[in-house]
């Protein structure tokens, strides 16, 4: 679907759709809050000396996120991928890590180079992983279509999904081209399903895991929005069973975690940027009172940073990681009485932006139609993690507290692109976690 255009790209839209409902969005806040307790019981047993593999553990996380909804394979969170093993890798999750963490490799080199004996041992794990990714991909789908042969209920996987939603076009007795001609749109092939789910593990992946990573590091700094966030999470949240915190009741109110993100993607956007073509057609751009003519077959990348600090739509403070600007209030602004708690929040509401001023997930009919399922798993990570812990520094010799969350905010701001937008060393942050 990455790269399809016109009617190709809007077939494989409508049939690629499927996977991304509500349904699947409760999976993943289950699932995710199981994680990220998980985690936040991993981390605590570091006690004062801290964690820092922040940035990694969110990766994993994410990765553990992503098997359980898409493939309902559930992995124990500290259960992890050794990169200096020589084992070859024997799971979907290792298999899928090992390929996530290589992917600019993987994608200049062709796959037939790691198959080269006396390679290096990291380079044949590369290999092994892309042979045992595609391996079980196709054992998943024969698997779905004997399912689907003998009238069985699917797996629930992405897999059974999308070969499901192609499956429903086709009629008995009919082919995949008396279907088409039937129905007017062409089922999705094996290569397509494959391809597919490639690009949903890749991006579906890597952008939340760095999102959680910026966002982790960036609540270590700023402690004010911990308490901003942790009082809406103690208001929602009464139960400390979290089983109880239901998606459908829960995951709506939470407006200022939400804004965490939002502001996170504002100036830490995984992507630096997001292609648009014109397509074989020339375009009409309406710009500052005059219309530009884009020629056809052009590709245009419109810069993120610059439209997300713009301070027309920003203000002065655009550089500024500030969630609260994500949230409105309906309570008169000069009104001099104390307003409860449970006033403020049931009257704040996340702002809209000006039409085209944020894009983090594109917008428009090409717009990421996993959204939902980065933001319920974001929601519910740091629901539990913040609602009863608090996050700081390890504060190195010399330095006092405000010093350390200082050098945490240069951390983060001292990130690269390497195909996505990652900090050059987040480990060099020790974070140690305290009740609330």
């Amino acid at each position: 679907m990455s790269k399809a255009e016109g009617p190709e790209w809007q077939r494989q839209r409508k049939l690629t759709a499927t996977p991304f409902n509500e349904q699947k969005s409760v999976l993943v806040w289950a699932e995710a809050l199981r994680q990220a307790e998980d985690m936040l019981r991993s981390w605590l047993t570091h006690g004062q000396k801290g964690v820092s593999s922040t940035a990694d553990d969110s990766r994993t996380l994410a990765l553990h996120v992503l098997a359980f909804a898409a493939f309902q394979k559930s992995y124990p969170f500290k259960s992890w991928v050794n990169e200096n093993s020589s084992d070859r890798p024997t799971t979907y999750r290792d298999s899928l890590a090992i390929i996530l963490r290589n992917i600019l490799i993987i994608l200049v080199v062709p796959v037939k180079a790691f198959e080269i004996p006396f390679l290096p041992t990291k380079w044949a794990r590369v290999g092994w992983a892309v042979t045992e990714f595609r391996r079980y991909m196709l054992a998943q789908l024969t698997e779905e279509k004997q399912l689907v042969a003998e009238g069985q209920q699917g797996s629930g996987s992405l897999i059974s999904n999308l070969l499901r939603a192609s499956d429903e076009l086709i009629q008995p007795g009919q082919n995949i081209r008396q279907a088409e001609a039937a129905r007017g749109l062409k089922p999705l092939t094996q290569d397509e399903i494959l391809g597919n789910v490639f690009v949903f593990n890749f991006a579906g992946h890597d952008t939340t895991a760095i999102s959680l990573g910026y966002s982790m590091l960036l609540m270590v700094a700023h402690p004010g929005v911990q308490d901003w966030v942790a009082e809406e999470l103690n208001h929602y949240l009464l139960s400390d069973d979290r089983r109880a915190w239901k998606y459908d009741d829960v995951f709506p109110k939470l407006k200022r975690t939400l804004a965490v993100l939002l502001e996170t993607l504002r100036l830490y956007n995984p992507l630096p940027g997001i292609p648009k073509y014109t397509g074989d057609q020339p375009q009409m751009l309406h710009a500052n009172g005059r219309d530009i003519n884009i020629p056809k077959n052009t590709l245009v990348v419109p810069n993120l940073m610059a439209l997300h600090t713009h301070t027309r739509y920003w203000g002065e403070d655009s550089l500024i990681w500030r969630p609260s600007r994500w949230i409105e209030t309906s309570w008169p602004t000069t009104t001099a009485l104390p307003i409860p708690r449970d006033s403020r929040l049931r009257n704040e509401s996340i702002v809209t932006p000006p039409k085209g001023s944020f894009i983090a997930w594109s917008e428009g009919m090409r717009s990421c139609p996993g959204k939902k399922f980065a933001q319920v798993e974001f929601v519910a990570t740091m629901a539990a993690v913040f609602r009863d812990h608090k996050a700081r520094p390890v504060v190195k010799h010399g330095e006092t507290l405000d010093e350390a969350r200082v050098r945490v905010l240069q951390v983060v701001k001292n990130s690269t692109v390497e195909l996505l937008l990652q900090m050059r060393d987040p480990d060099s942050v020790a974070v140690t976690w305290v009740p609330r």
